[in-house]
């Protein structure tokens, strides 16, 4: 054994975990301490010049709490009251509520990471709960070991162990050889979802912070577990921010929301704005166009959001649209109004014509007609030989 080994601490510790352990027969506190033995032994070689009690009590817990950790994990009965008077008293309220925050930490940044800007306000929420928690856990070493003594977690670290033990025990040990370029990498990424949400911002300078946080958080959590409350959390913000780059890139990658069913007609394309005027020449706005089949007429149009970015919008067939101006610095403006006027040719009167075959002549009603002045009422002479 090393001198680290021999420590009268480590061995304190662990005859502790043994007298908690102790109304269970010697066979099965045998098998539970020569893995628990050897992994204390393990904690204390990594703790190295920092070791100490308080060190490793802040690591695994006291020796009472991390006795009854492997206890249910093992699957063997409760202790009795003997034995478990020697197990202090869980705040569980305290317990409970850090996990959770971790759990709701975790949840949170991976929404944000997929969906930016929108998932933001509750992610700040949850965030100060964590930090809270952090705080916690900062201030009762004892806490990181009763955290890891509450049955969801205990069922937890049990369905990982199964894991690593089942038919992905192979994948998992590749992924955890790949540990170092994941903390690496999504520190780079934690940096970029910073942009992604807010651009270059007071956003993205906490994104660096928070990736500064991330790279250190990956080997600390190995040694320290209050690390993993920033560790987690970043590597969930960092996941979702792959999957959102992913569905950018990738064409029908993302989520999309169900549109109504919309007419694209096939050969030239639509003009990007339609600008429709009355006979005056005066123009009408909120004019909703359909074609021949009844079917709504849009076009493509991107238009500001109302944080002022640029992006596509107005899946309507109302027009016309506004105009969009695009600012050198990114910004983005929406002007309503024509940009133009116009003259609508006048139409030409319509001929007025009058029904074919007939004829009408005016007779004015105080004209008279004479009539010839006298009529034979003899019949013509006929002429005889």
């Amino acid at each position: 054994m090393s001198s680290t080994h021999t420590r009268a601490e480590v061995q304190e510790y662990l005859d502790r975990m043994r007298a908690a352990l102790a109304d269970l027969p010697d066979v099965e506190i045998s098998e539970i301490m020569d893995d628990a033995g050897a992994h204390v032994v393990e904690v204390a070689d990594e703790l190295g010049e920092e070791f100490s009690a308080e060190a490793l009590t802040t690591r695994l817990g006291t020796p009472e709490v991390y006795a009854h950790e492997l206890r249910v994990a093992a699957g063997y009965p409760p202790a009795s009251s003997s034995a478990a008077v020697a197990v202090p008293a869980t705040p569980v309220f305290a317990a409970r509520f850090a996990f959770w925050a971790l759990v709701a930490g975790t949840a949170a940044a991976f929404g944000v990471g997929i969906g930016g800007r929108d998932g933001l306000p509750l992610a700040l929420l949850v965030a100060v709960f964590l930090v809270w928690a952090i705080i916690l856990l900062n201030r009762k070493a004892e806490l990181i070991g009763q955290v890891g003594a509450l049955p969801e977690a205990v069922a937890l670290r049990t369905a990982l162990e199964q894991a690593e033990r089942g038919q992905a025990a192979k994948g998992i040990a590749y992924l955890k050889s790949l540990q170092p370029a994941w903390w690496l990498a999504r520190a780079v990424l934690i940096a970029i979802s910073g942009l992604v949400i807010d651009g270059m911002s007071p956003v993205f300078l906490f994104g660096l912070v928070l990736a500064g946080l991330a790279l250190v958080s990956g080997p600390k959590a190995k040694e320290d577990r209050r690390w993993l409350w920033v560790s987690l959390p970043a590597a969930a913000l960092a996941a979702g921010t792959v999957l959102f780059i992913l569905g950018s890139v990738i064409p029908n990658g993302g989520y999309s929301r169900s549109q109504p069913a919309q007419y694209l007609p096939q050969g030239p394309s639509l003009p990007g704005n339609i600008y429709v005027f009355d006979q005056q020449g005066r123009p009408l706005t909120d004019v909703y166009l359909y074609d021949e089949d009844g079917q709504p007429i849009v076009t493509s149009f991107y238009g500001c959001d109302y944080h002022g970015e640029y992006h596509e919008d107005r899946d309507d067939n109302r027009y016309p649209r506004p105009q969009v101006d695009r600012g050198n610095n990114g910004s983005c403006r929406e002007i309503t109004g024509v940009p133009f006027a116009v003259a609508v040719p006048a139409s030409p009167a319509p001929p007025t014509t009058s029904p074919s075959g007939s004829a009408s002549a005016t007779v004015d009603p105080s004209s008279s007609v004479t009539p010839p002045s006298s009529v034979s009422s003899s019949p013509p002479t006929v002429p005889t030989s």
